[in-house]
């Protein structure tokens, strides 16, 4: 049970980084597409959505290496506590929301860097 929810838990980490990594220099193709950093402001034109790419795919490579080292840290580290299941579960939820609060410095970038007709300033 320990090995499958050390994996789960390093489900979203891992997509941080690779996602991070990718994106950051390669956004998808489609900005009407169902993959790629979804917002108004970013999807405004290509230029918009090729930074807010780069923002956000660089802020989630840095922050999925990191969370991915800590998460290591803590399964190890209660891998024989009796609730291990439910901390593994809190441990996915704190990682979803990290993931979730990107979205934030990301549209400060944007909105710093670009009008809303998505101009440069």
């Amino acid at each position: 049970m320990f090995i499958f929810l050390f994996l789960c838990s390093l489900l979203v980490p891992l997509s941080m980084t690779f996602l991070g990594y990718t994106w950051k220099d390669n956004p998808p193709k489609d900005r009407q597409g169902i993959s790629g950093y979804r917002t108004t402001m970013s999807r405004i034109n290509d230029e918009t959505w090729k930074y807010a790419h780069k923002c956000w795919g660089s802020i989630n490579f840095v922050l999925g290496i990191i969370i991915a080292i800590l998460s290591i840290f803590v399964l190890i580290l209660m891998k024989d506590d009796t609730n291990f299941e439910m901390i593994s579960v809190y441990l996915v939820f704190l990682q979803l929301g990290i993931m979730m609060l990107t979205i934030i410095p990301t549209e400060f970038f944007l909105h710093k860097h670009f009008t809303k007709l998505g101009e440069k300033k």
